[in-house]
């Protein structure tokens, strides 16, 4: 038999990953909106013409700008993925990577670990366990111990629901200042906060965000990073090309703009919620 070629050593484990797919009008499983996004039609016909799909994307300078504004920093601190797991691994292969490790925080967001581990990343998981109450001294005393080169946290946590006090990731990126501090801020709206306007002073943090949530427009791909000028300028040099096309640029620029359904959304997965429980 012929020999093939074989992965890396920590690969070997790995498999695909893969969701159910079923045909069904709510995946609850899935955390998507249920209801189809309108904002494809927004664009006028005038509009339509203009994506030239003959040429390459241009850098989504609109784009950027919207997110710069609605996040009060400069347009040059975004960074665009396609879906926010192109960022989450741009953030280890950049910051972790082999002979460097990434400490998370369990149970958390699955795709940290597996992201991680494909950048070649040697993974610490602390498990906090149910309830998944990550205090002050019990996330300090992890990174005194491991001394991580970078730390994850998902707030709202992902599946547990709860939000991480942003006092115990200042005090992480205070103590562990040459590590990368993620955070993961995909349900951010749900809560209400966010740690962007803390990046200002606490240049090792960056935060994801992504419009496969609230913005109803996981078909889109798109993901979001906001990071100090200097920390994104490393991501832009190790970003693929051309990673946002022209229909996903034209139609997340327009969807950026709609503040009031973020707001109208998360009031009725609030009233969804209850009714659900009842």
């Amino acid at each position: 038999m012929t020999e093939l070629p074989t992965p890396r050593d920590d690969l070997a484990g790995l498999a695909a990953y893969r969701t159910q797919q079923a045909a069904a009008d709510v995946r609850l499983h899935a955390n998507e909106w249920a209801v189809p996004n309108p904002a494809s039609a927004w664009l006028t016909p005038q509009e339509l013409n203009e994506l030239l799909l003959n040429r390459y994307p241009a850098p989504a300078s609109e784009l950027r700008r919207g997110l710069a504004e609605r996040y009060g920093v400069a347009a040059d601190q975004i960074v665009l993925g396609n879906g926010s797991n192109e960022v989450l691994l741009n953030t280890f292969l950049i910051f972790g990577g082999h002979g460097r490790s990434a400490l998370l925080f369990q149970p958390t967001y699955s795709m940290h670990r597996r992201l991680a581990i494909t950048a070649g990343s040697r993974v610490i998981d602390e498990f906090v366990g149910l309830p998944y109450d990550l205090g002050r001294e019990r996330a300090l005393s992890a990174v005194e111990r491991h001394q991580p080169d970078v730390i994850a946290f998902t707030t709202p946590n992902n599946p547990t629901g709860n939000e991480i006090a942003p006092d115990v990731i200042l005090a992480v990126a205070a103590a562990r200042p040459r590590a990368l501090i993620l955070v993961d801020e995909a349900y951010s709206d749900f809560s209400g906060h966010t740690l962007v306007p803390k990046i200002a002073t606490q240049p090792n943090i960056v935060v994801s965000k992504t419009f496969s949530k609230v913005r109803a427009a996981a078909g889109l791909r798109l993901g979001v990073l906001v990071a100090n000028l200097e920390l994104a300028a490393h991501y832009r040099a190790v970003q693929l090309p051309y990673n946002i096309n022209v229909i996903t640029s034209a139609v997340a620029a327009k969807i950026v703009k709609d503040d009031a359904a973020i707001s109208r959304r998360v009031a009725q997965c609030a009233s969804e919620r209850s009714r659900l429980s009842e």
